[in-house]
């Protein structure tokens, strides 16, 4: 049976940080507030539109919108982000040549993350790197987001994959939980954008590069197929 990996996203496949801060700031530039720093933006980009504008806004003391008004900021939010998806996104250090070897290596690969579907396609595409993957799981695929084991559940169906033949990395507390809810291991990816020193998330494992992960992988595939 196939070993599958799951990678998150943003924060961990590709650093999308530049474009989701520039598109915070051009938004908070129209309401006559300060831009939001970029190492300030890192730690809340994996988490959305809604987080980076809060971000922005209370940095600058401004009063949040009533719920009534976050959807229309929302919406002008994935907009203008899909407009430049991949203007200064790029991929981690040692993802493009990480994804072909451990395809070559007999494991399938998929993405699941909190982004809407149509833009983690859109910016896979835009990076040459939708190929590698097997499914993609945006966080609209099943009407639930991570830390939620739906999407992490659905992925695995369509690599016609369990969960013991699987693992999860990620670089946030929603990776870890949806992994731990699914009867994954995990594995969290330390260059992206952590919120909190590393042993706090309780993941099962810990890599600082994909350099660390095949070996690692390797060994966990090794070990579900005797079990």
């Amino acid at each position: 049976m196939t070993f599958t990996i799951v990678f998150d996203l943003d924060g961990t496949l590709v650093d999308t940080a530049p474009d989701l801060v520039a598109v915070t700031n051009a938004m908070l530039a129209e309401m006559n507030l300060p831009p939001l720093d970029l190492e300030t933006g890192r730690v809340h980009a994996g988490r959305g539109a809604r987080a980076l504008l809060s971000a922005g806004m209370q940095a600058a003391g401004h009063p949040l919108p009533d719920e009534s008004g976050w959807p229309e900021l929302i919406a002008a939010f994935i907009a203008r982000y899909q407009a430049r998806i991949a203007d200064h996104s790029r991929p981690f250090p040692g993802v493009e040549e990480f994804l072909p070897l451990a395809r070559a290596q007999g494991f399938r690969l998929a993405v699941c993350t909190n982004k809407k579907a149509h833009l983690a396609e859109a910016l896979l595409a835009a990076l040459s790197l939708r190929d590698h993957f097997d499914a993609v799981v945006g966080g609209d695929t099943t009407g639930k987001g991570k830390p939620d084991p739906a999407p992490l559940h659905h992925a695995l169906k369509q690599c016609a994959s369990l969960p013991h033949r699987a693992v999860l990395i990620g670089d946030s507390m929603a990776d870890v939980l949806a992994a731990r809810a699914a009867g994954v291991p995990s594995i969290l990816a330390t260059w992206g954008y952590l919120d909190r020193p590393a042993p706090a998330f309780g993941a099962d494992f810990t890599i600082d590069s994909l350099d660390d992960a095949l070996p690692l992988l390797a060994e966990l595939s090794a070990g579900a197929a005797l079990a």
